[in-house]
């Protein structure tokens, strides 16, 4: 068991009464009910009802912040969808980040086993751990996975947050200590024993600045001739915040990108590796896409939403949204929803976009690398090339699931008394006319090729390597 190291969880060890905990269980059901657009994709009323009243905490007893989140954050996680998630008080995260001791070694998730991904810390890059404190990974996985909410059944996306966020992760669930006494698998196949001390949350960002595998690089958009008919281009994000480069720059990038493919016809393949992009702003996502359509195409299929304005307003985080942004966002809904027979709302057919080919769009061979980071609009685009039969796919099933999700604008509720915060998208975004033959999974390569253990110490990138040798294997038999 992991013992208490005393201040350094001040928050998360504190108490609430069962009235306050239930009051948030019921505020926390009711605006998932009355705003989440896909609440009802993957599980049913009926069971979703019975996991909120499991939650329940008799009269008379109380539950401190960290359990009450973990059983918050279960219910949340039966959803499946990976932009609704449960997180604790952002002044609790804080207070983490600046007290607590972490545990040391950055980790890489391959078929859900847990290997070291840092070749400068106490323990080999590239083997196995198989415990932490007594207890093994297989156990402790499954209750740090409501904390990486994905959509539909595909866990691989899971996994890659997972490896993100595994020692912020671990101190929410578990009080830390100072030491970890870890178990893992030598090179030789024997188990061991080492402890390792913790370190402090400034020490644990820079490791995992610099992962051995998996690394981001300084540019987020590239593009390469790697042979004299290939080019290989990366697309780390559909995003234009949170440190990813402005609109424009991602605009000046793809037209100069496509413009010199198309002033080089003897370029016949392209390589697009979505590898990490884990998705942002569609409008990027069709710009891309519009370079390598044919016919002309639409955001999304349909749109849905509950209701067309924001259901308890009074407990929206301050720290997420501003006043005007929760008017333009009420604006926007009553403008472009229209009310469907019955119940709900849709997207009003003139707010969906239609987006023309591009003059310069690619016309040769597309082999599309994709991983379970490929998330939202990033699948989005998979879905598309999908059903154009426009790409090769190679790697592993995207995150994203290929008929949609829900998206749009997030809203980040405070529930009144834990604090415990809430994401809701109030969007629901088909890209598919009809139902798929597995719903809920994701995009799923045309070869199955995934990271091994020792490319984490080595740095080979298996899945490009593949890529060049099938196109080479392409270009013989043409």
């Amino acid at each position: 068991m992991l013992a208490v190291v005393v201040g350094q969880d001040t928050q998360l060890r504190q108490d609430f009464s069962s009235q306050e905990i239930n009051e948030d269980l019921d505020r926390m059901q009711a605006i998932l009910s009355s705003m989440h657009p896909g609440l009802h994709l993957y599980t049913n009323s009926q069971d979703l009802q019975r996991s909120f009243e499991a939650a329940r905490v008799p009269q008379g007893e109380s539950r401190s912040l960290r359990s009450a989140y973990m059983s918050f954050a279960s219910i949340v996680d039966q959803v499946r969808c990976g932009h609704t998630y449960a997180t604790v008080p952002t002044s609790a995260q804080t207070e983490l980040t600046r007290d607590a001791v972490f545990f040391p070694l950055p980790l890489k998730f391959i078929e859900g086993r847990a290997y070291v991904n840092h070749r400068q810390v106490e323990l080999p890059c590239g083997v196995e751990v198989l415990s932490i404190n007594g207890l093994a990974i297989q156990k402790l996985v499954p209750q740090l996975m409501p904390f990486v909410t994905a959509d539909g059944f595909v866990d691989t996306y899971r996994y890659e947050l997972l490896s993100d966020s595994f020692s912020m992760s671990l101190a929410i669930a578990f009080p830390q200590q100072g030491q970890f006494h870890i178990e893992y698998r030598k090179a030789n196949g024997d188990a061991a024993l080492q402890t390792v001390q913790g370190i402090v949350g400034e020490e644990l960002q820079r490791r995992m600045r610099f992962v051995a595998y998996g690394k981001p690089p300084l540019l987020p958009y590239r593009i390469d001739r790697i042979s004299d008919d290939t080019a290989f281009m990366a697309i780390d994000t559909f995003d234009n915040d949170y440190g990813a480069p402005p609109f424009r720059v991602y605009k000046s990038f793809l037209t100069k990108s496509f413009k010199l493919l198309e002033k080089t016809p003897e370029i016949k393949n392209l390589i697009l590796d979505l590898r990490l992009n884990e998705g942002g702003f569609t409008r990027n996502e069709m710009m891309l896409y519009s370079f390598l359509s044919e016919r002309p195409f639409r955001e999304m299929q349909s749109g849905g939403a509950t209701r067309n304005s924001i259901a308890f307003k009074e407990n929206l985080s301050r720290l997420y949204q501003t006043r005007g942004m929760i008017k333009g966002t009420e604006r926007r809904l009553t403008r472009e929803l229209e009310p469907l027979e019955g119940s709900g709302f849709e997207l009003s057919d003139s707010w969906i976009p239609r987006i023309l080919p591009a003059e310069r769009r690619f016309q040769g061979n597309l082999y599309v690398l994709i991983s379970g980071r490929t998330h939202s609009a990033a699948a989005a685009i998979c879905t598309r090339l999908r059903e154009s039969q426009k790409a090769i796919f190679i790697g592993e099933e995207t995150g994203g699931v290929q008929e949609g999700f829900t998206a749009g604008t997030t809203l980040v509720y405070a529930l009144p008394n834990t604090g415990i915060e809430l994401a809701v998208p109030i969007l629901k975004y088909s890209m598919l006319k009809q139902t798929p033959p597995e719903p809920g999974r994701g995009i799923k390569p045309d070869h199955h090729v995934i990271v091994r253990p020792e490319d984490l110490k080595s740095g080979e990138d298996r899945v490009l390597k593949f890529t060049t040798e099938l196109i080479r294997r392409h270009s013989r038999s043409d």
